[in-house]
C-alpha cells in the first residue's frame, strides 16, 4: 500500500503541474479536487494497511442511515447487560445462560463465565482489557485515519495553492491560464479546509463516538460482573 501511495501522491503533483486549458475562475476545478482527494488518499496508503484502509473508507456506513453497525450494536450490547444482570439478580439463572447462550457479543459469554465461576477482582479486569483491546485494535486505526485526514486535508489544500502561484508566476505576462492558476491557487486551499474541516473532522469525531460508547458498555459489563460476584458471595455468607 505504501508504493501505491506514493505512486498517487506522484501523479497528484504532476497533475497539478499539468496543462489546463480552462481560463475562467468557478467554484468547480478538477485540479484543486484531484490535488486535495488524491493528496489525501495517497497519506492514507502510505500509512495504512490494506486492511487498515478499507475498514477506513468502510466506516463510512457508519454515517449512512440504515447501513451503520456500531451504533446498534452498542445500543443491543447494553441492552443485553442490562437484561442479563436483571436476570441474575431475579435468581433466574437459567434464562440468563440461554441468553448468553445465544447472545452474538462475547462481552455476554464472558460476563456469565466469569460470574458462575466467581472470578477475582483482578481476573475480572484483565478480561474486559483484553475485550477493549480487541475493539481498539480494530477501529482505531480507521478512527485515526479519519482524524488525521481532517488535519492533512488543508495541508494538501495549500499544495494545490502553491502549485497554482508557481502556474500563475510562470504565466506572467502572457494572456493564457492566467484565470485557472488563479483558480486553482484558491479553491484548493478551499476545498482543503471544507473537507478537512466539513467532512473529515465531523466523520472522525462521530466514529470516535462510537467507539468511545462501546468501551463504556464493556467497562459497564465488568462494573456488572463485579456487582453480582459480591451479590452472589453475599448470600452464600448469609446462607
Amino acid at each position: 500500500m505504501q508504493i501505491i501511495g506514493l505512486a498517487l501522491l506522484g501523479f497528484v503533483i504532476w497533475y497539478g503541474f499539468g496543462e489546463r486549458t480552462d481560463v475562467t475562475i468557478s467554484a468547480f476545478d478538477s485540479h484543486a479536487i484531484v490535488m486535495v482527494l488524491g493528496g489525501s488518499l495517497s497519506a492514507i496508503l502510505v500509512s495504512s494497511s490494506g486492511t487498515t484502509t478499507w475498514r477506513t473508507f468502510a466506516c463510512l456506513r457508519e454515517i449512512t442511515p440504515g447501513l451503520g453497525t456500531l451504533d446498534a450494536a452498542n445500543d443491543a450490547l447494553e441492552a443485553e447487560r442490562v437484561q442479563l444482570t436483571e436476570l441474575w439478580r431475579d435468581g433466574k439463572r437459567a434464562q440468563a445462560v440461554e441468553l448468553a447462550e445465544r447472545s452474538s457479543f462475547p462481552a455476554i459469554t464472558r460476563m456469565l463465565e466469569l460470574v458462575l465461576t466467581r472470578a477475582p477482582g483482578a481476573a475480572t479486569h484483565a478480561a474486559f482489557t483484553e475485550l477493549q483491546h480487541a475493539e481498539l485494535s480494530r477501529w482505531q486505526p480507521s478512527v485515526g485515519n479519519w482524524e488525521l485526514l481532517s488535519k492533512l486535508a488543508p495541508s494538501f489544500g495549500m499544495v494545490g495553492t502553491i502549485t497554482g502561484m508557481i502556474q500563475m508566476f510562470r504565466t506572467l505576462g502572457e494572456d493564457t491560464n492566467m484565470g485557472s492558476a488563479i483558480s486553482l491557487a484558491l479553491l484548493a486551499t478551499l476545498y482543503g479546509v471544507a473537507f478537512g474541516a466539513g467532512v473529515a473532522g465531523p466523520i472522525g469525531h462521530y466514529l470516535r463516538g462510537l467507539l468511545d460508547e462501546r468501551l463504556g458498555v464493556l467497562e459497564r459489563c465488568e462494573l456488572s460482573v463485579a456487582e453480582l460476584i459480591a451479590r452472589s458471595s453475599t448470600g452464600s455468607v448469609g446462607r
